[in-house]
């Protein structure tokens, strides 16, 4: 039994590779693994991309039935309710499982699909099986992601904006070769009314930020910035998600930007549409881009 459960951990490190939450499932046919699978929700970007209804797929199609009667499924954390569900639909004989979940586990933890008797279809549940192996991996990915947790808020100290106009000296001006005069303006302070100024944060330091300007029912989105340390952590892509909600959660129906003519497949992947024609702005192409309500 541990030598299966072994397998499936193995497939939930190489979720754990991918920046995906390590889980890891295998099926058992007559004493052979016949599939194997890992958590792939945020590479599909599909909610249903659990390891256990990847698995049972790569199963169905290997034994070319949805039926899989004598079949033991082993995966690393408990099964949530959606999966718990796959795999009794699927009448998978036995459950086999690492680690508890007590926030989500749906075969004893929050619930036991197991006790509706209504069903017709049971299965046979073993649970904690290298649980203290399933389990630390499971701590060990969340520990990190705190460590690498960015968080986005509006600036509310002075000691935030001031770190923030370094960040912007050091890309615009020091990278970009902007003119440091053209970089500051009358916006560039805080407490008005008619701007917000967002960053992101690594525990206490700015790695990005942007600016929002709001004019009648527009709000216009600049000075979009990341460290060039943290580029390939979506974090222009969380400032811009962010700036869309501050927008039409207050009343605002269309964004707007001057994006940077290098930058409008990134504006685009954020739902933005170019419009006008290229123009210059602080010696850079750019073009008008927006999007609406």
């Amino acid at each position: 039994m541990e030598q299966y459960m072994r397998i499936a951990l193995e497939e939930a490190k190489k979720a754990y590779a991918i920046d995906e939450v390590p889980v890891g499932a295998v099926i058992v046919y007559q004493d052979e693994v016949i599939a194997k699978a890992h958590n792939l929700r945020e590479t599909n970007q599909s909610s249903l991309s659990h390891a256990e209804n990847l698995v049972i797929d790569i199963a169905n199609k290997k034994l070319k039935t949805w039926q899989l009667n004598e079949c033991t499924l082993y995966v690393t954390l408990e099964p949530c309710v959606m999966c718990a569900g796959s795999i009794m639909s699927s009448r998978i004989k036995k459950v086999v499982f690492g680690a508890y979940d007590e926030k989500g586990g749906a075969f004893g933890s929050i619930a036991n699909l197991n006790d509706i008797k209504a069903l017709n279809h049971h299965v046979e549940i073993q649970g904690g099986v290298l649980e203290k192996e399933c389990a630390n991996l499971m701590t060990e990915f969340f520990k990190e992601k705190r460590k690498q947790q960015i968080k986005i808020r509006e600036v509310n100290d002075t000691s935030q904006f001031e770190q923030l106009k370094k960040l912007r000296y050091e890309v615009f001006v020091n990278e970009q070769k902007v003119d440091p005069n053209l970089e500051y303006d009358e916006y560039d302070i805080l407490n008005r009314n008619d701007v917000v100024h967002v960053v992101a944060l690594k525990e206490d330091s700015v790695v990005g930020g942007l600016r929002l300007l709001k004019k009648d029912n527009i709000i216009k989105v600049g000075r979009v910035v990341v460290d060039k340390t943290y580029r390939k952590h979506k974090i222009g892509s969380k400032l811009m998600a962010y700036a869309e909600r501050y927008a039409f959660n207050n009343g605002f129906d269309e964004l707007q930007l001057g994006a940077q003519v290098t930058a409008i497949p990134f504006y685009e992947s954020c739902g933005y549409k170019a419009y006008g024609t290229v123009f210059l702005d602080a010696g850079i192409d750019h073009i008008m881009m927006k999007k609406t309500r």
